[in-house]
């Protein structure tokens, strides 16, 4: 996972962001959002259950996939041409990939 995340870092495809952004569900928002991004797709986001209205605003996008640092495998990190890592999602997704390096965790 680490290796992973340090690939989209090092290339500019990982990049923080604030749900706060997202006080209503809006897919049309999200759109926006991801096109002022500027990064290609396909796109994995990563935001915690609470932030229900990020969820809703980019889970029916074409090329979208919503995850949150619970569920987020290595897999998806892979296929994914750009990252956006939610401020709340960040801390516990570097845990995972510290954890990872440190053999606590198979992904």
């Amino acid at each position: 996972m680490r290796i992973a995340l340090s690939a989209h870092a090092q290339e500019g495809t990982l990049a923080v962001f604030s749900a706060d952004a997202f006080e209503q569900p809006s897919t049309k928002a999200a759109v926006s959002f991801l096109d002022a991004f500027g990064k290609e797709a396909p796109v994995v986001v990563v935001v915690t259950g609470d932030e229900e209205s990020a969820v809703k605003s980019f889970r029916n996008l074409p090329r979208v996939a919503v995850s949150t640092p619970e569920d987020l495998e290595v897999t998806a990190v892979v296929w994914a041409r750009s990252l956006l890592v939610s401020e709340t999602a960040l801390p516990i997704v570097q845990a995972r990939a510290t954890n990872a390096t440190r053999g606590g965790e198979a992904s």
